[in-house]
């Protein structure tokens, strides 16, 4: 893995990036003097955020440093404060086994990031729910059925498996 931070001083904002060996960002974290914004999470104002081209080293004349894997941990840890709370109850509330129904958020290059009840989100590979749709015509909005499978505690989702669409 790659890390590395864009700086912008004209807006007093700094990006995070997690990037993997073919360039594709897996976390993002976006850093202006008003609040964090992680790309696990909905953002009320940018829905969900992950730069989603290959990476580009240069990405709009910001100022780069490359950064450790432990610098990236510290600010994204920070960054997941505010959603600790709530991931504390959402992990009561889910048992692995449980049947629930989601919708289409956002596909991300891990999976398809669904919205399920009491705010939570879930994740769930794309080959793993296209019974009865082609992956091409996934989209946000479909309703998705699936079992719970774990948790993944680094993005505050709850793994899902054997989709379908409803």
């Amino acid at each position: 893995m790659e890390y590395y931070r864009l700086s912008y001083e004209e807006n007093d904002e700094n990006y995070y990036f997690e990037i993997n060996e073919e360039q594709t960002v897996l976390r993002e974290v976006i850093e202006d003097e008003e609040r964090w914004i992680v790309s696990s999470q909905r953002d009320e104002e940018l829905h969900f955020c992950l730069y989603d081209q290959q990476f580009d080293q240069d990405l709009d004349q910001g100022e780069r440093k490359d950064i450790s894997a432990a610098e990236f941990e510290e600010v994204w840890q920070e960054a997941m404060k505010p959603y600790m709370k709530d991931w504390e109850k959402t992990q009561q509330m889910f048992k692995v086994g449980d049947h629930v129904k989601g919708i289409v958020e956002v596909i991300y290059p891990q999976g398809i990031i669904l919205s399920l009840p009491n705010d939570a989100l879930g994740i769930i590979n794309v080959g793993d729910c296209v019974k009865g749709i082609p992956a091409e015509s996934l989209y946000p909005g479909h309703l998705l059925k699936a079992v719970v499978a774990g948790f993944d505690h680094v993005n505050l989702w709850i793994k899902l498996e054997q989709g379908t669409v409803v």
